[in-house]
Formats: structure tokens, sequence, C-alpha cells
């Protein structure tokens, strides 16, 4: 339209969201991008047509492609200075097809393995959240934008939530589906149940005629139900590809994506499993506590369940399940329905209970990464580094062109003799690695350029000075952590720790593009010179320093200062603190970004000895607070392969041990206890098994051998186990008669824990055994 001699242009909307998936598809010969997200106005669909994917090839690389191929000169240069061309493309398919032909054809390739849809998003910074101006038509309940302009954003969505959980049976079908939903407006639940109603049955409960329809069912609920998140235990690996199976063998098409999405299932390198559909993202409950950071005995839903909300499953651990489902699918259908829903119940309120969908926004909306993907660290140094390189005139190499070129050394670890120690002050090192980072200037680019303004790392290792990306991104990283804390977020401290922390293992994996041994080589190098340089420091001013790990020292007050040890503790780390930023000033000519803080004062503090010998050993100590509480490093108590009985007999040991209390009677009765069965509930071994039972080959340790007893035909994907030691070995939970092998219970667990600390008081197990002073056996 036009007015006079201006041009009008009507006012476009402004849309708020958060990206939830992205994709490329080919549409009419074009190649179009496909972000599906959530707003304050309910799910959106942004277009990009047409995406042009790309990747880069040297100059005097391959000739003779073919016309739908454009090829650009480009100011960028390769890590060792090669000129580059970019190859842009209409379509996916010749995309992917040149690609192929390509690398088969032996040419060196540049970025190829990025994701064309997650490039566009990289170039324009935009993490998670969206700001979206342009006019959308709503469809189907998805309001759809066609090359809209998009920035970043910061805007926190309102999620819908669905809970799956099958139930299937002897035969391999289907038997149930239950759905739990939450979010924005009413809760929801539903089963849909094979068979017949009855005049009893419960609201929730909806028959079907067959498993057809009862996989069409499901299409239909997730279909009206429209969750942007799909959550469940195990409900990729088992729910969503048992449902696959069976769809398949009953030409049934699992169009449970937005817009009739068909659901993709892909297994990973590591044997778990991951989920595609379009405009909704599937989480596994397990792999998102255990990416939080989560510990339990095991990840079983009833374990889980049991800690954190109380409750358990409707059929409890010690029945008979499977013989249980089948019973109430023929003769109780209600009661199979509430198991069902129950399930989905639980994982709801487990996610609610921890807030991993909190913690998985936020660490979205600092990666870049969907909610799925948040944990992949790679692809998050990915996602920050590649734009600011290609700002550099810079391209990375392919993840497959990166050649592993030797270890760098880790942390420093060393410790005293074993014993018993009193007024231990712990000064650690706050976020070590990423600080050295920030002084000595550490990043992949500032060692490319380091012949420009260099500094030196202790490690010998030179870095620019002025030319560097990381060093500010984790100034900045470090600030926001400090107002997340400062304001009470938890999630987003949490998630800027984890992204932190990330960054060194990252650059010493050849997983990563951006890998060069000297990397985590001058940050370990650096991070053993800081611990011993202060160690040095500490023992000429004359404290004893007990033991050092990676970025902590453990000091035995001086006896004036142990009236008032947290003074003494705080004023010895400022110290510490201002030799080391002197030192690095006079030595490196850097402005020290570490900061030793008092952590903890331990009026007693115990090293054990290594098993079988009397030397220190590492990692591992027991610390008495001032309160009471008793801290485990590395022993028994916090390891989950080890039985309750030995945890708790640690715990108890150290608590007497600790307040001078008698030990010998006290061991004496807790043996005769426990061969008199009042411990049976406590002898429970939990592991994991990290392929199917029936792949070990060249040994079969206990839980291997537990689980082919529960499993013989292999044909359940045991992903843990749960055992006991028998008189004939190990016998699964399950299928446990209360025979016990005491002996290997006295041996294996009470015995290890015992010599720990005996060894401080003169004696040990055997020597109380030879002296008739325990009447164990």
């Amino acid at each position: 339209m036009k007015s006079g001699c201006f041009w009008y242009t009507p006012p476009m909307n402004e849309e708020r969201g958060f990206l939830l998936t992205s994709h490329s598809r080919d549409v009419r010969g074009r190649c179009e991008f496909r972000y599906y997200g959530t707003g304050p106005a309910g799910p959106f669909l942004i277009k990009v047509s047409p995406g042009e994917p790309l990747f880069f090839v040297s100059r005097d690389g391959p000739v003779g492609l073919t016309p739908d191929c454009r090829r650009v000169p480009l100011d960028l240069v390769s890590f060792d200075g090669t000129p580059v061309d970019g190859l842009y493309f209409d379509t996916l398919d010749r995309y992917y097809r040149t690609r192929r032909e390509l690398r088969d054809g032996g040419s060196v390739l540049y970025e190829s393995d990025v994701r064309p849809e997650e490039r566009y998003l990289m170039e324009r910074q935009i993490k998670g959240a969206v700001v979206i101006r342009g006019t959308g038509a709503r469809r189907r309940g998805v309001t759809e934008y066609q090359n809209p302009r998009i920035t970043g954003g910061d805007h926190r969505p309102s999620l819908r939530i669905l809970s799956l959980d099958i139930e299937t049976g002897r035969d391999g079908t289907v038997y149930s589906a239950a759905f739990h939903g939450t979010g924005p407006g009413e809760e929801v639940k539903r089963v849909l149940m094979r068979g017949q109603s009855g005049p009893a049955d419960p609201e929730w409960l909806s028959f079907v005629s067959d498993e057809k329809a009862l996989l069409q069912g499901v299409v239909d609920f997730v279909t009206a139900a429209d969750p942007d998140i799909i959550i469940g235990w195990h409900v990729i690996g088992f729910d969503l590809a048992f449902l696959e199976r069976r769809a398949g063998a009953l030409d049934v098409s699992l169009r449970l994506g937005r817009g009739g999405g068909l659901l993709r299932l892909k297994e990973q390198r590591n044997g778990s499993w991951a989920a595609s559909l379009e405009g909704r993202i599937v989480i596994d409950g397990p792999g998102a506590l255990r990416g939080g950071f989560h510990r339990f005995d095991d990840f079983k839903l009833e374990t889980v369940a049991r800690e954190l909300l109380g409750r358990g499953k409707d059929i409890r651990p010690e029945d008979d399940k499977v013989a249980e489902i089948e019973r109430r699918f023929r003769e109780d259908k209600a009661a199979l329905g509430f198991y069902n829903l129950e399930d989905a119940v639980l994982v709801t309120q487990i996610f609610e209970k921890t807030a991993l969908l909190d913690q998985l926004v936020t660490r979205s909306l600092i990666t870049g990464l969907p909610l799925d993907r948040v944990h992949m660290s790679v692809a998050a140094f990915d996602f920050f580094m590649l734009p600011r390189f290609h700002r550099k005139a810079l391209v990375a190499p392919d993840t497959a062109d990166v050649v592993l070129q030797g270890h760098a050394a880790g942390g420093w670890v060393f410790t005293s003799e074993p014993g018993l120690y009193r007024h231990v002050a712990v000064l650690d090192f706050k976020s070590l690695y990423p600080t050295i980072m920030r002084t000595f200037f550490i990043d992949p680019y500032s060692r490319l350029m380091a012949d420009t303004d260099p500094v030196e790392t202790p490690a010998g290792i030179r870095f620019s000075r002025s030319c560097h990306i990381l060093p500010d991104y984790l100034e900045e990283l470090m600030a926001r952590r400090a107002r997340a804390r400062k304001e009470g977020d938890p999630h987003l401290a949490q998630a800027v720790k984890i992204l932190m922390n990330s960054f060194y293992g990252v650059m010493g994996t050849p997983g990563c593009r951006f890998y060069h041994p000297d990397l985590p080589s001058a940050i370990t190098g650096t991070g053993q010179w800081v611990l011993k340089t202060c160690t040095a420091r500490l023992r000429d001013w004359g404290y004893t320093v007990l033991y050092g790990d990676t970025d902590s020292l453990f000091v035995a007050l001086k006896q004036e200062e142990q009236t008032d040890p947290l003074i003494a503790g705080r004023d010895l780390a400022a110290r510490v603190d201002g030799f080391l930023e002197d030192t690095l000033q006079r030595e490196y000519g850097v402005v020290s970004r570490m900061e030793l803080e008092f952590e903890i004062y331990y009026p007693q503090f115990f090293l054990p000895s290594m098993r079988y010998s009397r030397e220190g050993a590492r990692k591992r100590y027991a610390g008495l607070r001032q309160d009471g509480a008793i801290d485990f490093k590395g022993l028994e108590t916090v390891r989950s392969d080890w039985t309750d009985l030995a945890k708790e007999f640690q715990q108890e040991l150290f608590r007497r041990f600790f307040a001078g209390e008698e030990l010998r009677e006290w061991i004496r009765r807790f043996i005769e206890e426990l061969k008199a069965g009042k411990f049976n509930d406590k002898l429970v071994y939990r592991k994991r098994l990290s392929r199917e039972a029936g792949h070990y080959v060249k040994t079969t340790p206990p839980h291997v051998k537990a689980a082919r007893l529960l499993d013989p035909e292999g044909t359940r994907n045991l992903k843990e186990i749960a055992y006991i030691m028998g008189q004939e070995g190990p016998v699964p939970v399950e299928l446990f008669d209360g025979s016990v092998d005491y002996n290997h219970y006295i041996e294996k667990q009470i015995r290890p824990v015992a010599d720990g600390v005996l060894f401080a008081l003169g004696e040990d197990f055997d020597s109380l055994r030879e002296g008739r002073q325990l009447d164990l056996f």
C-alpha cells in the first residue's frame, strides 16, 4: 500500500516462545528448516524456506561438482591456514549425497557434520528462547510462521506434560496404556485397556476391542492432549520401542508428533535410546535424574519413588509382578488399570519433586540445546564456539578428522600416613579449572594465536593474552552464577556450574572438533603447579598439609589456632590466596583469577590405609564435622555397589570411633546378629549391566550370573540387577530362597570396612580372631 511518498508496512506481531524441536526437510524441491515451540499463545511452528545447508571445503579441493551446488570463495581459513570455500545446497538430498561422495573420494571437509537447522540457530545465537516477529496463521491448534524475523529471547515456558506408561503381557502384546497429563489446564488421567467395560469401572478407564485399536487410541489420545513433553520411566527404550514394534506388526502408524509426525527411535552409541518427534520432546526419568546428578541405590521406579515420595508401586517388589499383571488382566482389569495409572502418576510426581524440567529448561537457555540433549557437553561447546570462530575468519574440522594425540595428566593427589588427625581445615579453590583458563587465557582460539602477545603457563604451553574467546565467556558465566546464588535461583546456578566444568573435559576429548592435547595439558599441568606451590609454601610456614586432591588442601591447624578454627581457616585461605596472586604476577605476568576459600573445619579427620597395605589411600577419607555429622569420601557408605549392611556398619563404626567408644565388643555383637539373620534385609547388591547379560564372555561377574538366572532367555533387556549372595552363589532378589552365605558378607563387606579403622588401634580383623578377642567364626 502506498501513501504519498512513503510505503506503508503493516505492523508485525511479536511473540515470545521457547523452542522444542528443530528439523529440516525438502519441500517442493527446496530445503525447509522447521522449528516447533511453545509460548503464551500455545504451540507454534516457524518455517524457514529456502534454507541453505552448507559445509566447507579447501579452495584447491574437489572439482567437477554438480550444478545444484553453489560454491562460494570465502574469507575463511582452516586451523592450519588453508583457505576454504563454502558449498551451498538447495536441497538436503543433494547436500547429503555430495557430502557422502566427497568423503568417499578422500576430500577433507569442514563442519559437514553440523546439522543445518542447528547451524541456523547457532549463527543467530538463539538459545532455547526466541522472539518471533511476523504474521502467523493458526492451523490445527498450531500458529505457523513463514520466514518470520527471529532473535534470541529469555522466555521460560509453561509446559504441557504427559506421563506415559504401558503394561504388556507374556504373549508380547500391549494390555493397556496409561496417561497422566499436567501443566496449563486441568489434570488428565486416562487408561486405555483391552477388553470389555463393567458397571463399576472408574471414569478414567476406557476399553477398546483389540490391540490394534489400543495402539490407535494411544495416537489419538496424544494428538488430543497435545503435550509439549512426554515423560516416563524407560519410556524410550521400553514403552515407545514396544509400541513401535507392535504398531509395525499391526500396520498402525505411530504419528505421535505435532502435525502428524512419525515417531522415530535411534539407539545411541552407549546403548541408550533417543526418540525424535516433531514438536514434542520425550524425556526419560532415569536418564534425566542421572544427568541432573541425582544419586540413588538404583534407578528402578520403586526405589526412586520410595526415597523421594515415600511410597512405591501398586504391586510390591517382593511379589511376582509378571504373574500379578497376568492375573489382573484376566480377572480384575480395573486393578491393572490402577497399577498402570499409578506408575504414570509416580513419574509425574518424581519430575515435580526434583524440578527436573525446570533444570532442563534452564540448561537449554544456557546452552542452546533442546531439553533432551542438554547433557551433551560437546554439542553445547559447538553451539557456543563455532559462530565465534567464524567471526574470527576460521572454520573447524569435522569431528571424524580429529586424531587423539595423547592424554593429559590428571589432578595432583597426595596423602599422608593413614590414621586419625585433629583440627583440620579444608581449603578449596573455587572452580579451579575455569579460573586457570581465565588466568592464562586458555582456549582453542588463543592456542592458535599463541604467537600474538604470548603468555606461558607453568606447564610450558603458550597462549595469546589478547586473542581469546572462552576466558571472557567464563567471566560472564561466573558472574551469572554468583547472581543466581544471591537471588536464590539454584537451577541457574547449577546449570552454569555444569557448563563451566564441562569445558575442560570437552577440550580434552577427540570427540570434540576443537580438541588439542595442549589444552587439557595446560589446564591440569597448571593445576598441579598451583597445588604443589601452595603446599610447599604452607609447609614453609610450619603447617602440616595432610592431603591434597586436584583443587583442595587439608591442613592441620597450629595449636594456637585451634581455639577459633573458623577465623583461622579463613585467614589462612586469604594468606595463601595473596601468596599465589603475588607469585603469578611476578613469575608469569598474569592477574590471578583463582580464589582459595576456607570450606570446612573438621575437629577430627581420618585417612584410611590402602587395601592390604599400610600406605595412605587416595580419594578416601572421613571427617567429623562440628555438628557431629560425618563426611565420607570414596568410602563404602557413599558407593552404590556396596550393600546397605556395609554402609550402615561403616557409619556406626566411625561414629563410635570418633566418639572414642568401645569397638571390639560392638563388632562381635554385630557379626553375631548378622549370622542370626537380623540384617537379611540389608544384604542386597545392586549393579548396572553395561550390556546384555549374554554378551559377557571373558568373565562372568556375580551380577551377570544373577541376571542370567532371572532372565535365562535374555528377553527382558535388564539394565540393573539386585541380588543376594546365597549358599550356591549370587541369586536375584526375585528368586532368593532365604539361604544366605554369611561368611561371604563377613569377609567381603565387614572385614574391609573394619580393617580400615582397626589398624589405627593397632589391631586388625585377623589379629583379633587369632587372639580370641573376637569369637567370630
